[in-house]
This record gives C-alpha cells, structure tokens and sequence, in this order.
C-alpha cells in the first residue's frame, strides 16, 4: 500500500512545481474547442476546474459469446449478459487538479440464472501536467492516480447461480495513468481530436475462500496474487458539423498471470479445482456516434467488440452515455 501512496505524493509535488501558487494558472479547456463529449472507453483528455464539474452516465449492456485460447482462436460459450449502468463524476479542486469516481451496479444473466449487485469503486485524482493549448501540436498531458475498492461480490459464490453473483475482483487496485489529449482544426466546422491513455494496474493480493471469482470451490481457502495489467488505449473524434461527431476507440490489454497458494478445494467430488489465471491479452475496438446539443451538454452511443484475444473472454457490447459539464 506504501508504494500506491508514493504516487500520489508524487503526482501532486510534480503539480505543484508546474501549477505553483507562484505562477499564473493556464486555462486547461480553452472555450474555441469544438462541440465534444468525448469517445466512449478512453478517459477524459483534461482535468474539471475549480468552480466546475461533470456528470456523465454510461450504460453498458455486454454479451460474453465466447472464450480466446493460449493460441488466439475463440470458442463459443453459453451466453452471459451484464446490464452495467455508470455514473462518471468528475468534481474540480483547484485549476490543475480534481477528483473523480464511478460507482456501477451489474445485473448478469444466463442460462436462466441472474444477480443483481453494485460493482467495484473507482475513485481518483486528475492532475493536468501540460495544458492541452500550450503549444500548437503537442497534446496536453493529464496523470491520472486511481484507487479501485473491493466493493464488488468475489468470493462465496453460489454454484447455482452461474457466476452471475460475481461483480467484483476483491482486490485494491492502484492505477497511475497518462492521458495525452489534443483537438486538431481541419477547416470550417471539422476537428479531429485525439487521446492516448497509458495505464498500469497494480493490484494487492486478495484472500479467497470458497467458489470465488478466479475459480476455486467447496474447501477453498487461500489468497491469489494477481498479475499486473497494462491498458493502452488510442482513440479519435471527427466532426462532421457544429452537433455530430464520429468517435473511435482502439483498446489494448494484457494482464500478468495470476497465481494462488493456499488449499484448493475442489469444483466437483474428485475434482481439484483450479484457481488462478494465466496471461491475457485482449484486442477491442468501440466505434460511436455523438449528438451534441451545446458545449456543455451531448450524447454518445455505440458498439464495444473484441478484435482478438488470448486466454480472455470475447464479447459484444452496445453502450450510450450523456455527458454534461458545468
């Protein structure tokens, strides 16, 4: 946990030393950018002023269809749907610096079978590095520091249930991140912008007893240690005019392996059970369509599939989300 707090200090020293007191604060959002609410997946590009905030609720409803093996090749699965609303908030701190956090509920179902919980909890703090308007082609720069808490279900599952009772991973994961974030002018009303996003996950050991979210069953009782992840993320917006927006998400995972020490239990009499992941690695594209009624306030929807994969799940996912700012 000390490490995890290391980046905080850290984040906010380098803040200061860019955003003194002793210095004149940059304007982080300049009011000539266009009409954008922002792609669906990569988060947002520039930290909320003081004085201001930003309401976004998303909707997710995903579609496990299948499952990627060691070599890239997917096999069909039973389906399993996820109902997951969000709601993205974003509140300003100072002119460099807010916080942020996303509580969700999830409703799964399959094969007959269905839950209800609230997910996991992110909660974070933006740091605006760069400004976005400081020099005419180089993006702005945003850290971000993220604390996800195990606020989600993950262990004494009930097999009858299906996995449906799963919502969360049950560990404490600390995420640092780098947004890079530009808007281009083409000509006229057409603007292109772009976000890059750079995040790596570390996560702490979670203690698991029974049926739990990395496997295990009757006897279980021991802790898994979960790889690290990195995400990189790379997407675009276009305007076509003053309101609509094409907007596309390029995302790339890969987690570490993860292991277990402790008693396996056993997922059927005889059975040992198995408990632990292996490396994954996950390859998604969410293309979209923004409606913008002013600068202030827009809507999204569209599509997040599964390109490629290896030892992760494949899926289809329709998403929508309305984005308001103050």
């Amino acid at each position: 946990m000390c490490l995890r707090w290391v980046f905080l200090l850290v984040a906010i020293f380098v803040g200061r030393m860019i955003y003194g007191e002793t210095l004149t604060p940059v304007q982080t959002v300049p009011s000539s950018l266009p009409w954008l609410t922002g792609p669906l997946i990569a988060p947002p590009g520039y930290v909320v002023q003081k004085g201001h905030f930003e309401i976004e609720p998303y909707l997710y409803v995903t579609v496990d269809t299948g499952i990627y093996d060691n070599h890239w090749q997917s096999h069909s699965s039973p389906n399993f749907t996820s109902v997951n609303p969000q709601l993205l908030v974003l509140i300003g701190l100072t002119e460099w610096m807010d916080i942020q956090m996303t509580p969700s509920v999830l409703y799964n179902t399959t094969q007959g079978k269905s839950s209800v919980n609230v997910g996991d909890l992110p909660i974070g703090l933006d740091f605006q590095l760069v400004a976005i308007d400081k020099w005419k082609w180089f993006p702005g720069i945003k850290l971000t520091i993220l604390e996800t808490f195990p606020t989600g279900k993950y262990q004494k599952l009930k097999v009858d249930r299906q996995g449906t009772d799963q919502t969360g991973e049950g560990s404490f994961i600390t995420t640092p991140s780098l947004v890079f974030y530009k808007v281009y002018h083409v000509k006229g009303l057409h603007y292109m912008s772009m976000t890059g996003s750079l995040a790596y996950s570390l996560s702490s050991p979670v203690h698991v007893r029974g049926l739990n979210t990395y496997g295990g069953g009757q006897g279980t009782c021991g802790k898994v240690y979960l790889g690290n992840e990195f995400t990189g993320i790379l997407s675009f917006e276009y305007s076509f005019n003053e309101h609509f927006v094409f907007a596309i998400d390029n995302v790339y995972e890969h987690q570490d392996k993860s292991t277990f020490s402790g008693r396996k239990g056993f997922s059927s009499p005889g059975v040992v059970a198995s408990v632990g992941n292996p490396s994954s690695e996950q390859i998604s594209f969410a293309p979209a369509l923004e409606y913008n009624f002013s600068s202030s306030l827009g809507v999204i929807a569209g599509v997040w599939v599964t390109g490629f994969g290896r030892n992760a799940t494949e899926f289809r996912s329709a998403a929508m989300a309305l984005d308001y700012t103050y």
